[in-house]
């Protein structure tokens, strides 16, 4: 009925004084449909009785007052009429002296299951589309194109393993840094989606060893000679950081997202995620680095915001990305060292040596040097991409029916 109301709204609100449409501006779906079907809901038949009672006239006479055909009225009173024309919503709301959404909850008690079906699918389109961007998850193969409002909400519920629809935005504040603003940009729906869906995963997993920073600090300086092995190097840091307590997972970028990385903090213990941007190898090691120095530095900060997205936009919480920046490259070729092989850049063999030394992979020499000469095109030749890295540890979350079978694969990964 609300949704029949604003159409009428739109067609003819200049007809209507001010005195006549009644908090008109507050009927919502979301918020009469549950209220419809509470215990203390009095029906519009109950409401007529009593006033026609109280005024001491016939129904013949409130007819004639209302200027409504008897089987129009008594459809609206029974609960039969198909549609209810705005105008007579109006005159009935006030002749009962109540508001358009209260005609709305009691019409709506007595209405038939097919039209309460109805009703809530397009309550829940309205909700799924404030907090979910539908065209980029329909690129991402997330949801269907021929989806409608019920087979959506089915998606998200099996997905992340919810009691309901309406429970993503609760598990959603759970962080003090999800955005809660009521109309939000589509950049923030899918950060927001990204967010929860590694939070949901973390939370399943739930790493049983203590993080022990102290052991953090200690194997942080035997991290760079792994990055030379490109099938096996990655995997095997991140099985020694989960035993210290830090959990690593990989997690693709979505549409509409330039989400580097991640650092969440999940029971009082880290949590890193490693996206696909860019989809270079060295890229890998980099966020890596980046999110283990908030890990190490930001911990507290990160903790009251439950988690802090490397993607360049940066946040309240002024953490210091550029800090953390500086220690990845430190760590893992500084300002020298790279100084010093841009002498060997055109000379492979000169390079891949100079790399040995240093106990790096050469792309993350050709990576620094990109960066800050270009020449990618030529370049890109000597970087190899992430695919062969992450191959056992992409679980390609947003490929399954339920995080519950990504976070399987994680916990086979790290054999817990």
């Amino acid at each position: 009925l609300c949704f029949i109301f604003y159409f009428y709204i739109c067609k003819n609100i200049a007809r209507f004084s001010m005195e006549n449409i009644k908090n008109v501006d507050n009927i919502e779906a979301k918020d009469i449909l549950p209220r419809a079907f509470a215990e203390d809901v009095t029906s519009i038949k109950q409401r007529y009785e009593q006033k026609k009672a109280e005024l001491g006239k016939t129904d013949r006479q409130i007819y004639k007052l209302l200027s409504m055909e008897p089987k129009t009225l008594n459809s609206i009173l029974d609960g039969t009429a198909k549609r209810v024309n705005f105008t007579n919503a109006i005159k009935l709301a006030n002749f009962l002296d109540i508001t358009l959404s209260e005609i709305a909850e009691s019409y709506l008690s007595t209405a038939d299951s097919k039209e309460i079906e109805e009703i809530q699918a397009a309550r829940n389109l309205q909700y799924i589309s404030e907090n979910f961007d539908i065209t980029a998850l329909t690129k991402e193969r997330f949801f269907e194109k021929h989806y409608n409002a019920k087979e959506m909400s089915e998606r998200i519920i099996s997905f992340f393993g919810l009691g309901s629809l309406y429970d993503y935005t609760k598990e959603a504040q759970t962080s003090t840094a999800f955005s809660r603003t009521k109309k939000k940009l589509r950049t923030d729906l899918m950060r927001d989606f990204w967010v929860v869906s590694a939070l949901t995963q973390f939370k399943r997993i739930n790493n049983p060893n203590t993080y022990d920073r102290k052991a953090l600090i200690e194997l942080i300086p035997k991290i760079r000679p792994y990055t030379m092995n490109v099938r096996t190097g990655f995997k095997m840091v991140l099985r020694a950081l989960f035993q210290v307590g830090v959990t690593v997972i990989f997690q693709p970028k979505l549409e509409n997202t330039q989400v580097r990385g991640a650092t969440m903090i999940v029971d009082d213990k880290p949590c890193v995620v490693i996206s696909n941007l860019n989809n270079k190898y060295p890229t890998l090691w980099f966020a890596l680095l980046h999110e283990l120095s908030h890990v190490l530095f930001d911990f507290t900060n990160i903790r009251n915001q439950t988690y802090h997205i490397s993607d360049g936009i940066g946040d309240l919480m002024l953490t210091n990305e550029e800090k953390a920046d500086k220690f990845a490259n430190d760590y893992l070729l500084n300002d020298s060292r790279l100084t010093f092989a841009k002498r060997y850049i055109n000379s492979p063999i000169m390079l891949e040596s100079f790399a040995r030394q240093c106990g790096i992979h050469p792309s993350i020499i050709y990576v620094r040097y990109c960066y800050t000469n270009g020449n990618w095109a030529f370049y890109n030749k000597f970087i190899p991409k992430m695919d062969e890295a992450i191959q056992d540890i992409n679980t390609d979350p947003f490929g399954h029916d339920s995080l519950l079978e990504s976070v399987s694969l994680i916990k086979e990964f790290y054999n817990i």
